[in-house]
């Protein structure tokens, strides 16, 4: 199942897409928005698909999938292959993570699909870095490994869009990976069932066609149940929340290849979806 949320006309709202169309849910199950539905399960949805669809993608807004997450939580290098890359240009050691890096996001920071990201007026160092967000579903704290999975709603695209200049200007990223639009998230979130097995997941980034990033599953030092059963210690995971999991090598910058105007940043899951933005320059 893949469910998007999405504004018609002005207002917003939420449904099911089917092929190259959505069925509404919020009238149909009288619930405000999609995070209410992970809460209450997306069980609740299947009973409408076999409803006629009501618009066509054509003909709606994207919005990001959860508009309102109470948290986004970020992975710094949880890839082994950007963990490599990074020493290689810092002239550094690899040390193996113990715990994963965690960081903040805010919604503010990521535009929906087919929208466009901002190279800022303040440092043209925008870089991508295609991510899978796992989409919380049922919340809680102290989570265990074995259970994890169990917690994901779906997944999605992510573009954990930094700007490099200002995630160096000290040891905390939260300046550079929090720039006004430099983020993506989309198109909608699929479920695990129809995304298959976690362990076949598999995403690409490219610029301008130009394959730039691959990441598989097996480049995660922490995989999925890892990072939920860690991120419920110090929050309560709540419906709706995301977890970007970390991004492979072939970040722009260690190429000096950063984001420009008019660059097109296409990041996909096959079996999850694409996500496609534009770049634009602030102002």
């Amino acid at each position: 199942m893949k469910l998007a949320s999405y504004r018609y006309d002005g207002l917003e709202s939420f449904g099911m897409v089917v092929g190259d169309a959505i069925i509404d849910l919020k009238q149909r199950l009288e619930i405000p928005d999609l995070k209410t539905l992970l809460g209450l399960g997306v069980h609740l949805a299947h009973q409408c698909t076999d409803a006629e669809p009501d618009y066509g993608l054509s003909d709606v807004e994207l919005m990001p999938p959860i508009p309102n997450p109470a948290h986004i939580i970020g992975v710094g290098l949880n890839t082994k292959s950007h963990a490599r890359e990074a020493s290689d240009y810092f002239k550094t050691d690899i040390v193996e993570p113990k715990y994963p890096r965690l960081f903040l996001r805010a919604p503010t920071s990521h535009v929906a699909h087919g929208q466009a990201v901002v190279v800022p007026t303040a440092s043209p160092t925008l870089d991508y870095e295609g991510e899978m967000a796992i989409i919380i579903g049922r919340g809680g704290r102290y989570i265990s490994k074995a259970d994890a999975l169990d917690h994901i709603a779906g997944i999605a695209c992510y573009n954990d869009g930094s700007i490099r200049a200002y995630q160096l200007h000290s040891e905390q990223v939260t300046p550079g990976k929090n720039f006004y639009k430099s983020g993506s998230f989309g198109p909608w979130i699929t479920t695990l069932d129809e995304a298959g097995p976690v362990s076949n997941l598999v995403l690409e980034t490219r610029v301008n066609g130009e394959l730039r990033q691959r990441l598989t599953m097996d480049d995660l030092y922490f995989d999925f149940a890892s990072l939920i059963e860690y991120a419920s210690q110090p929050f309560h995971l709540q419906p709706g929340d995301v977890i970007i999991a970390g991004s492979s090598a072939g970040v722009g910058a260690f190429t000096g290849r950063y984001l420009v105007p008019g660059d097109e940043l296409v990041i996909s899951i096959p079996t999850a979806g694409i996500l496609r933005n534009t770049v634009v320059a602030e102002g």
